[in-house]
């Protein structure tokens, strides 16, 4: 995997007509590390303008995180 491939991202939606755009940017820079690790990627709204993208790890339980 290359160095600088992320395994978490956060960003923030400056216009509600680009969300789905940065969120589909963001999921495509983590899908080579999920690849990897044969793990999926979680999505994270904290509120209508922050995300946090993340690749999941074989640690953590998928609909358990606060």
């Amino acid at each position: 995997m290359d160095e600088t491939t992320p395994f978490r991202l956060d960003i923030a939606v400056s216009q509600t007509q680009s969300r789905d755009d940065q969120l589909t940017d963001a999921v495509n820079q983590l899908i080579p590390a999920a690849l990897e690790r044969r793990h999926g990627i979680l999505v994270t709204q904290h509120d209508t303008s922050k995300y946090t993208l993340e690749v999941l790890s074989c640690r953590e339980d998928f609909g358990q995180r606060n």
